[in-house]
């Protein structure tokens, strides 16, 4: 059992140094490809329709991308609500 956490450990700390992404957000991303593996695996005697199941998969990692970019360029990706209270800020 040791072994396995150990492996999965690796597992995310690898993931995050790939990816640039902290260790939370690492384990969400393994998490996700877990999920869509596991949802493939499901018995075919209903509908699995997995483009959709792709596309949240596809919306929650730009979210975790998002992420990434703005801490590493935070001036660079403004929110709107940044835009607009730094548009405000400048005409005072």
């Amino acid at each position: 059992m040791e072994g396995k956490v150990q492996e999965h450990n690796r597992e995310i700390h690898d993931i995050a140094r790939r990816h640039g992404l902290t260790e939370n957000e690492a384990r969400i991303l393994h998490h996700l490809d877990q999920a869509t593996e596991l949802y493939k695996r499901l018995p075919d005697h209903h509908n699995k329709d997995i483009s959709s199941r792709t596309t949240y998969r596809k919306a929650l990692s730009r979210l975790l991308m998002l992420r990434v970019v703005k801490r590493d360029q935070p001036e660079g990706w403004l929110t709107e609500a940044e835009e607009e209270y730094r548009k405000l800020a400048e005409e005072e």
